[in-house]
């Protein structure tokens, strides 16, 4: 989802869950606007640090220090200290170790605040503490309520005590901040507009003050803080300590709508997604929650201990992120029946579909005509790459086509590289044969189309153009060579030179055996959302696996900052010397054990048209259909021969500009003997590199040689030697 249509800010708070490198990337990709440093949870001897590992990470998402402000907090405490009712409990000012019968407070100050009768609340629903006497040393109290205490956990003293809206750390950690530029900082229990002052006082003038509302003073007060602060922040969690839990859903709605008055952003934060700090779902509450704040008015959402210290800090992020662009399509409206569809939000549309079309638009069309009006249709008899089209057009696999191109079409994709809506698209998809095999059709026609395999109609064309093209001509167009040693030229040239051309309505699968892998893009759209991917690596190949092809998936993930990777090999017809469709998925099955769990295997049901930048296009357009994000490139991606140069997929792809999903290139990938690693490079040093060779694997397969480690993990190498000693074939014959 672009960050420039979202409607919604993300903070971002940071911790022993996210602070590094992979989670900081990936929260950034994401486009989170701010991370957070909590300094209630950060020593000030670790501000700096903290500060300086976030920044070495995120190029452009600036940091907030948010403070500890006027807030008591228990010290240390020993595991496991549980205090019950009516037992007498020591309030301190030293600095010792809590126990059961003696706990300290901080900031010391506080203790000239306490009196009795006071009531104190250690932590959210917790100990609750009754004053009974106060002395120069601290105070003594009994327990109402009993409970665990926990080290530095807030403390709510009733009536509250007026302290001073910075700690002497956080007037040290704000001078840290600016020292590294840091222009955002969030002010923990903001009281007064002179609490704002002050603290802008130390940031300077040009600081963006973001002031927190979590205290009944401050929602007094929220008029001349509005006035003072650039943005507030509403946290449900310290204000409920101090107001009835049932009243903060009103209050939160009645300081957004002032807020939004006083034309000042209004952030939320608090238990958003609590129980994704396990899960890697949310609950419908959690859902509803999120929607209706900001359906109130809300500018930003505010992730604290879900990103933090929770299990799936970037998963939070993604699920807030959807629930932003659902909420800014139903401005537009929905249709029920929209609802009533899944939709993977965060993965791209559909090729040629506008972002709020749902799936569901493009799903089958089974016709629901009578079978003995079928089966009166003429009929022609496709053959399996026609077929494998067919199913992949039904599918969405090619959209936006849908069905067979017309001349038009043809031309359009020939010259401009796009289709006559103006979406690009490089490959022909035809309806090819020879004039006397469809001397018998015209425009305006139904034609059933029978797989041979089978003898099955899989479809019906609505003929709507039938032409013929001048082969030489447009295999050089669409090849860039009319040369018949092109296995993909002389494929199309041996075809014939009429071509039939109109959308498709699909009426079933053939009833073949099928790949367990064969999935559909609704199918692999589903896998993402089950799996919490919104970032995904497609990785197109032919081959085996070999160290070259490890090199490139584990690079590309960590470049795109993905979630996973989807190994997506071609299964259809291939020229003879390929490997077999089974031998690769095999080989495959036991490369993601090894080494890739975020890995999802799929058969890609196409063939090979072996046309160079042409196919590398036709091929990521294919994977943005599947749902994924990014797309691997090598130098000589889908060509053959010596027939496309190195850097004619990079001039295709930059030519084109964006189509929706992002190219990830890499030059050719050596095994560099001295460094006992693979490197990428445009110039190998013969001296150095050794090259990782397609040719030299199958020779030494055909001769039941092993494969050498450096080129060919081993237990890869294995099964396929046993597999060629078994009388399994590894490659196409013929």
């Amino acid at each position: 989802m672009s960050k420039s249509r979202r409607i919604v800010n993300i903070l971002c708070t940071l911790g022993p869950s996210s602070l590094n490198k992979q989670a900081i990337e990936r929260l950034e990709d994401r486009g989170v606007d701010l991370f957070r440093i909590n300094l209630s949870h950060t020593p000030l001897d670790k501000v700096e640090e903290t500060v300086l590992a976030i920044q070495a990470h995120a190029k452009s998402t600036p940091v907030c220090l948010d403070t500890e402000g006027a807030q008591v907090r228990t010290g240390n405490m020993d595991e496991n200290v549980v205090v019950k009712d009516r037992q007498h409990v020591r309030l301190t000012a030293e600095t010792v170790v809590g126990t059961a019968d003696k706990i300290c407070l901080t900031p010391t100050s506080v203790f000239a605040e306490i009196k009795p009768n006071n009531m104190i609340g250690l932590d959210f629903d917790g100990v609750v503490l009754l004053v009974l006497k106060v002395d120069d040393e601290g105070a003594d109290t009994v327990v109402l309520n009993g409970g665990k205490i926990g080290s530095n956990k807030a403390v709510v003293i009733d009536p509250a005590p007026k302290l001073s809206p910075l700690a002497a750390d956080d007037v040290a950690a704000v001078k840290i901040g600016l020292k590294h530029g840091i222009k955002h900082y969030a002010l923990s229990f903001a009281n007064c507009a002179d609490d704002v002052n002050l603290l802008r006082k130390y940031a300077g003038p040009d600081s963006i003050i973001i002031s927190k509302i979590e205290s009944k003073r401050g929602v007094r007060n929220l008029d001349e803080i509005l006035e003072a602060s650039d943005e507030i922040l509403i946290d449900r969690g310290d204000l409920s300590r101090e107001v009835p839990l049932e009243s903060i859903p009103f209050l939160q709605k009645a300081i957004i709508r002032k807020a939004n008055i006083a034309k000042k952003p209004v952030n939320v934060a608090t238990n958003l997604l609590e129980s994704m700090l396990v899960n890697r779902k949310p609950t419908r509450a959690e859902l509803n929650d999120i929607i209706n704040t900001m359906m109130d008015g809300a500018n930003g959402l505010v992730l604290a201990a879900e990103t933090a210290i929770g299990d799936h800090p970037v998963g939070a992020v993604d699920m807030v992120l959807t629930l932003i662009e659902h909420y800014r399509r139903s401005l537009e409206g929905y249709r029920i029946e929209d609802l009533l569809e899944s939709s993977q939000i965060l993965l791209p549309s559909l090729h040629g579909q506008n972002p709020t079309d749902f799936l569901s638009e493009t799903k089958l069309s089974y016709i629901s005509t009578s079978s003995k009006i079928v089966a009166k249709l003429p009929a022609i008899e496709v053959g399996l790459e026609t077929a494998m089209d067919i199913e992949q057009i039904a599918h969405g696999v090619y959209s936006p086509l849908n069905g067979f191109m017309t001349q038009d079409e043809l031309e359009s994709v020939l010259d401009s590289n796009r289709l006559l809506s103006g979406d690009a698209w490089t490959m022909p998809i035809l309806l090819q044969g020879k004039s006397q095999e469809f001397a018998a059709f015209q425009p305006g026609q139904s034609v059933r189309l029978i797989d041979e395999r089978t003898g099955e109609a899989t479809a019906i064309l609505h003929l709507e153009d039938k032409y013929e093209v001048d082969l030489e001509s447009v295999a050089k167009r669409w090849f860039g060579t009319a040369d018949k040693s092109h296995p993909g030229v002389q494929r199309f040239m041996s075809r014939g030179v009429c071509m039939l051309g109109g959308p498709i309505e699909y009426l079933a699968p053939a009833s073949v055996t099928r790949s367990p892998y064969q999935l559909t893009p609704e199918q692999t759209r589903t896998v993402f959302d089950i799996k919490g991917w919104s970032r995904i690596v497609a990785f197109h190949t032919r081959n085996v696996p070999h160290r070259g092809h490890e090199h490139v998936i584990a690079n590309a993930c960590e470049r795109s900052n993905a979630d996973g990777v989807l190994i997506h090999p071609v299964i259809g017809p291939k020229k003879a010397g390929d490997f077999l469709p089974e031998i690769i998925l095999g080989a495959y099955e036991r490369l993601i054990s090894l080494a890739f769990p975020n890995a999802q295997l799929a058969a890609f049901s196409t063939y090979s048209r072996y046309c160079g930048p042409r196919e590398a296009v036709f091929t990521a357009l294919c994977r943005k259909n599947f749902g994924c994000t990014h797309f691997v490139l090598g130098r000589d991606h889908t060509g053959v021969g010596d027939f496309y140069q190195a850097d004619e997929n990079q001039k295709m792809f930059d030519s084109l500009g964006d189509i929706g999903i992002t190219p990830v290139f890499f030059d050719t990938v050596y095994h560099c003997e001295k460094e006992k690693t693979t490197v990428e490079s445009a110039t190998p040093d013969q001296e150095r590199f050794r090259s990782i060779s397609g040719t030299m694997i199958r020779d030494l397969l055909e001769q039941g040689k092993p494969i050498p480690e450096w080129c060919m993990r081993k237990e890869i190498s294995d099964w396929l030697l046993e597999m060629k000693k078994a009388g399994h074939p590894l490659f196409v014959t013929s």
